[in-house]
């Protein structure tokens, strides 16, 4: 197991480019984590979004054919 380094402010005072690639890598880690979280619930959102849409493009697509079926039918009485 292994045990993490102790950071004091004494050693970011000593050696502040140190202390500001620090705090930049926590700030990108935080980033990283945030966007792969809002990107994960889009993706889910999306997912129910597509799948009603599928269900309402069958039901037009039904409907289309009806209506074609219906204007053949018109067309081959004549």
């Amino acid at each position: 197991m292994s045990v993490l380094p102790e950071i004091s402010f004494k050693d970011f005072v000593r050696n502040p480019i140190v202390a500001l690639l620090f705090m930049c890598l926590m700030a990108i880690g935080y980033l990283y984590v945030d966007n792969r979280n809002a990107l994960t619930t889009q993706i889910e959102g999306l997912q129910t979004e597509v799948k009603e849409l599928r269900e309402e493009n069958k039901i037009l697509n039904q409907k289309i054919i009806d209506i074609l079926s219906a204007l053949d039918e018109e067309n081959q009485s004549e």
